[in-house]
């Protein structure tokens, strides 16, 4: 990869993903800004999270992404590990659409939380959110 600085454009959290095989463009079923509890502890449902990156440039084999659910102390809830390639290369104007599916999340507490994504071990963006009752 050359090319510095990675830049997140956008997190969004949706109930399903899914990535058309003929086209390979990426839909995103049911997306939503907070997740609203009817208790707490809440275990929310499976999820997804897809990360909106840009500035990378080149050919890339196979480099290490990752997003942490955390509170606001920085406790991490879950992760989902991913990876990026293109091996035909890459633009510094495209954007890579990386996808991290969740298992069903407990969280202990009302309030903020933040999604933070990492690329080769290095954060390159927070995005917030709430658990709400």
């Amino acid at each position: 990869m050359d090319s510095e600085p990675v830049l997140l454009a956008a997190i969004i959290f949706s109930d399903s993903a899914i990535r058309d095989q003929a086209t390979g463009k990426l839909a995103l079923v049911g997306i939503f800004q907070r997740f609203t509890a009817s208790q707490i502890p809440f275990t929310s449902p499976a999820f997804f999270a897809t990360a909106f990156v840009t500035n990378l440039h080149g050919k890339i084999q196979r480099l290490p992404v990752m997003m942490k659910i955390q509170d606001t102390n920085g406790y991490v809830i879950t992760s989902a590990p991913g990876t990026v390639s293109a091996t035909k290369g890459i633009g510094r104007t495209d954007v890579a659409e990386i996808v991290f599916p969740f298992p069903s999340t407990e969280f202990r507490v009302a309030g903020n939380y933040l999604a933070v994504v990492l690329i080769d071990g290095k954060p390159i963006g927070i995005r917030g959110f709430n658990v709400t009752l």
